[in-house]
């Protein structure tokens, strides 16, 4: 039988303990993002990318992800992924957006790269909010973001996936250079 087990940082417990598990204001949901990101880096647990999901109307925090990539030997191992995993299998099903659900949002430390994007589309999310963008983090950390579209956003709203951007843009930015500051490996397979 072939079986794959990806698992985040054993100190997200304890991360969680120290955060509510119910946050409605988007900037906030996106500052809660920003530090499990910044925790990821001083860890040294992974790349400088970190997410969340969230119900829309009550805030209630389902799931959260943080990029383990090289730690998981998974490629397919970043943070929106993880996220959206765990929220699927915490509530047992793969839409997020089927009927007997509440809305859900994506929260994440920047904009998502071509994978997550596509995964996204698929999940069942209802809304995405990001900090940095793709140019920042492909400008300040050397990370391929992959073919993204050029109407990116649009390609979202298309699929009725609210999209809202450059939430503490600056702030995303920062923890991109802490992770370059702290030696963080840029680990493209085509780089």
């Amino acid at each position: 039988m072939y079986e794959l087990k990806l698992s985040l940082p054993k100190w997200i417990d304890s991360f969680l303990n120290d955060h509510p598990n119910v946050i409605h204001d988007p900037e906030k949901q996106v500052r809660f993002v920003l530090d499990l990101t910044e925790r990821n880096i001083l860890e040294k647990t992974g790349g400088p990318f970190g997410s969340a999901v969230f119900e829309v109307d009550s805030g209630k925090l389902v799931s959260v992800g943080v990029n383990v990539v090289v730690q998981q030997n998974c490629s397919a191992a970043h943070a929106e992924m993880m996220a959206l995993m765990l929220a699927q299998k915490k509530l047992s099903h793969f839409n997020l957006g089927a009927k007997h659900f509440p809305n859900h949002r994506l929260v994440t430390s920047g904009r998502m790269c071509a994978m997550c994007l596509g995964n996204v589309c698929w999940s069942g999310i209802k809304e995405v909010f990001s900090s940095a963008e793709p140019e920042d983090v492909e400008g300040i950390t050397g990370f391929d973001e992959g073919p993204t579209p050029q109407d990116y956003n649009s390609q979202l709203e298309d699929r009725g996936i609210k999209i809202v951007t450059k939430i503490l843009r600056s702030e995303g930015r920062a923890i991109l250079q802490l992770y370059v500051d702290h030696g963080g490996q840029i680990y493209n397979g085509t780089r």
